[in-house]
């Protein structure tokens, strides 16, 4: 009797840690800024992963710094916010060890107005307001020249100037620099506004109402991001699956929301 209850005793412990162990690799944790992409996965994504046994976690933050920094500390076992650019910028500056899994559809960046109908009727002096942290106001810049609005300089890397490196400005636009949440609010302000497009469908807008949308580069869409020691794991390849099933696929092209969202190339 006592060799049947050790040896009972001893499968039951077995058993709790495994049990323990497969429920741990289960859990996945995942963090958004608040806006399209949580939402998106929260009603596409999430359902899948939870047909397959996986107990997802899923928290919104509202300081952009702090979705990384969950990550680089293990709080978080992947996010999705930020595109390439910001990223590499990150590791850099925090010497970080985040990695891109994969490009997810994005919000392009676009021109938006609620003062003229089209990028040629705007006025001589026109104010045009742009995202004021370094990545964004780049990308932001950039769009701009490609309108035939500005020149920037070419001896600055793609994507890196500033306000200070306009070298051509034919119809004498002011930049206005402005927190990239706060654009929508201050449009009516502006003749003109570069807005990301996680801002404009926050704020209730229309990605189809813009002037003009880029069709981003890849370093600027969004991505799936993970720490490197975390990126290849079976949990991040279950992730993986779920952003590319079928069913996210329809969920995104049925959803009004996303109606102006720029396709990842596996779905062109």
């Amino acid at each position: 009797m006592k060799k049947r209850n050790l040896l009972a005793g001893v499968l039951a412990a077995a058993l709790s840690a495994t049990t323990g162990v497969s429920w741990a690799q289960q859990v996945l944790r995942i963090g958004f800024f608040p806006g399209p992409y949580a939402d998106q996965f929260k009603r596409g994504v999430q359902p899948y992963l939870e047909s397959q046994g996986i107990k997802v976690q899923a928290t919104e933050f509202s300081n952009i710094i702090q979705l990384n920094s969950a990550l680089m500390d293990g709080s978080l076992d992947a996010n999705v916010f930020q595109n390439r650019a910001f990223l590499e910028t990150f590791n850099t500056q925090q010497k970080a060890r985040l990695v891109e899994v994969l490009q997810v559809p994005s919000a392009p960046l676009g021109i938006y107005s609620t003062k003229h109908k089209d990028i040629k009727s705007l006025p001589n002096g026109a104010r045009i307001s742009v995202p004021n942290d370094p990545t964004s106001m780049g990308r932001a810049l950039a769009f701009l020249q490609g309108q035939g609005l500005i020149t920037l300089d070419p001896a600055v890397a793609a994507g890196r100037a500033t306000e200070k490196n306009v070298t051509g400005n034919p119809k004498n636009i002011q930049l206005v620099l402005i927190d990239a949440p706060q654009m929508p609010r201050t449009l009516s302000e502006m003749d003109a506004s570069t807005i990301l497009g996680n801002h404009v469908i926050a704020s209730g807008m229309a990605l189809s109402s813009a002037l003009a949308l880029e069709d981003p580069a890849p370093q600027y869409r969004i991505i799936l991001a993970a720490r490197d020691d975390v990126a290849k794991s079976d949990l991040i390849a279950k992730l993986v699956t779920g952003y590319k099933s079928n069913e996210y696929r329809r969920f995104v092209e049925t959803d009004p929301k996303a109606k102006g969202f720029s396709r990842p190339e596996y779905w062109r």
